[in-house]
């Protein structure tokens, strides 16, 4: 069921996106907060393009193989995604560590909604990246 509620969510964000031309995404997220907007913002800003720490890397380095194209697609992987949730030191080496992986470009408005969905297992809920959230 949530892998469902994961793919519906994620399958409405990329077609409102799409429906504005790619614009910002964090305007457009249902249920996305002011503060969630500017934590995505800081994250794009802050090295959601740069290097992914190591132990970040090494968790996503498993996925590398399955021809990602897009990050709507690691909203199909929830148990795959975990351990790069727990491994990742935030919010925006997350993100760098995504775009390691995915062939298309991981949006911070898409990540965060995709992490907000993860971070609803209370298995993830003290990792640095659900307290940043």
């Amino acid at each position: 069921m949530k892998r469902i509620v994961t793919a519906v969510a994620l399958v409405g964000l990329l077609a409102a996106c799409s429906s504005q031309g790619g614009g910002s995404t964090e305007s457009t997220a249902p249920g996305a907060s002011t503060a969630a907007s500017a934590g995505a913002s800081e994250a794009a800003s802050t090295g959601g393009s740069g290097t992914a720490s190591a132990d970040c890397a090494a968790a996503f380095a498993p996925l590398a193989d399955l021809g990602l194209q897009s990050t709507s697609e690691l909203g199909d992987l929830a148990e795959e995604v975990q351990p790069t949730i727990e491994a990742c030191e935030s919010v925006a080496d997350w993100i760098a560590g995504a775009q390691d992986v995915v062939a298309d470009e991981v949006r911070p408005g898409t990540a965060d909604l995709l992490l907000r969905i993860q971070c609803e297992d209370m298995a993830l809920a003290s990792t640095p990246i659900c307290q940043e959230l």
